[in-house]
């Protein structure tokens, strides 16, 4: 692709403090392309989301028909809402920001039990994700540079649990659909906090991000429903960047939620 062959080498891209940089070097070098050029990358970004997209619908069908492959059985329906917080990171070759982030992750669950251990569970979560440029571990460093963003997040997810009754465990994957509510860009010299818009610091961020949740919960029986701990991990299957620089970053939590469902 033409935008490879003008990118900065990983390091000194990592080098340079603040998202602006990174997208600002390779696109100032970029002046001198041929209108050719600019078609093969437009058609290769287009490519790089469709691709995830295919991926996360191949998934959720043949996920989804799992369930449905046994004998037919009673179903049943419950409803929950779930409560939590994440750590969250970047993976990839141009990560900027690659500490951990504490953030809030919460919502509703709406799960389809067929008779058996097999179930479909539909879920609407807010999540926020991101990272943090400064480990803290660096004192000669004044800045704590922030990248956050907000999600809503729909998880489909294939349950299957390892008990049919009482005490309930079961693991889960599926893919997972996020669109973007806002992202900033936060540079807190000496502790003051100075959020930007990521626009306006120079990144540009996608607003849909397909990944991959999988994780395990269990359903403990209390009252007229079930007391739910739910352990998840969430990891992009491609780059949130939406620039002509075509960074490779990709988002990535671990979570940790309670919550209480009910059958209907």
């Amino acid at each position: 692709m033409c935008f490879g062959k003008w990118r900065p080498e990983t390091e000194q891209r990592r080098a340079v403090v603040g998202p602006q940089h990174l997208l600002a070097a390779p696109a100032a070098r970029d002046l001198g392309r041929r209108s050719d050029c600019f078609e093969s990358d437009r058609h290769h970004l287009l490519g790089e989301v469709r691709v995830p997209i295919r991926a996360a619908a191949i998934i959720t069908v043949a996920l989804l028909a799992l369930p449905l492959s046994g004998e037919a059985q009673e179903a049943s329906v419950s409803l929950g809402a779930l409560v939590g917080a994440n750590v969250a990171d970047q993976a990839g070759q141009d990560v900027f920001a690659p500490h951990d982030k504490i953030g809030f992750i919460g919502g509703l669950s709406g799960t389809l039990r067929f008779g058996g251990r097999w179930a479909v569970q539909l879920e609407g979560l807010y999540v926020e994700k991101g990272g943090r440029e400064n480990n803290d571990m660096d004192p000669d460093d004044a800045f704590d540079d922030k990248l956050s963003l907000r999600y809503l997040e729909f998880p489909v997810l294939v349950k299957f649990a390892l008990a049919s009754g009482g005490t309930r465990p079961a693991l889960f994957v599926g893919p997972s659909f996020a669109y973007e509510l806002s992202c900033s860009y936060d540079t807190a010299p000496g502790g003051v906090s100075s959020p930007t818009d990521c626009a306006e610091a120079g990144l540009q961020t996608r607003s849909l991000d397909i990944g991959i949740a999988f994780g395990a919960d269990v359903e403990i029986p209390l009252g007229s429903g079930h007391l739910v701990v739910d352990g998840r991990g969430i990891v992009g299957l491609s780059s949130f960047d939406d620039s002509e620089a075509n960074l490779d970053v990709r988002n990535r939590i671990l979570a940790l939620m309670v919550g209480y469902r009910f059958i209907l």
